[in-house]
């Protein structure tokens, strides 16, 4: 089976789109651990972030993606992650943390409601599109 961050990064699969830029491309995660909680991807299949020749400009896309988010959210802060067991693509989880930290992990699903994804995404992609133009 091929990996689904490759269809998604291809844009064959549905996503709620946030960024994207030709080295990666940035998504509203199917079962968001908290609002906000999104994927960072190379659009280029890695198995392990550390594995890109240039992990570097990934961490700095994140960076402008979560000085972007944090105000729209109102989150305090974020987490990052670097999972992969699940999904054996290089990603970095950025999950927006509010009054009290959500312990992060892979396996727990939950589900937005699709339209409050769908708005969501529009208003983060505008808050993110306005950070990385400035």
């Amino acid at each position: 089976m091929e990996c689904v961050f490759c269809q998604i990064a291809r844009k064959e699969v549905p996503a709620y789109f946030l960024f994207e830029d030709p080295i990666c491309i940035a998504f509203l995660d199917k079962y968001p651990q908290t609002r906000g909680h999104l994927q960072l991807i190379p659009k280029k299949h890695y198995r392990w972030v550390y594995e890109m020749p240039d992990m570097g400009k990934l961490f700095t896309t994140a960076g402008n993606i979560i000085r972007a988010i944090i105000p729209v959210l109102g989150a305090s802060h974020v987490t990052l992650a670097t999972f992969g067991h699940e999904v054996k693509h290089a990603h970095v989880w950025i999950v927006p943390q509010y009054s009290r930290e959500v312990h992060v992990e892979e396996r727990q699903k939950s589900r937005l409601h699709t339209q409050t994804q769908a708005e969501l995404a529009r208003i983060l992609s505008q808050a993110i599109q306005k950070e990385v133009s400035s």
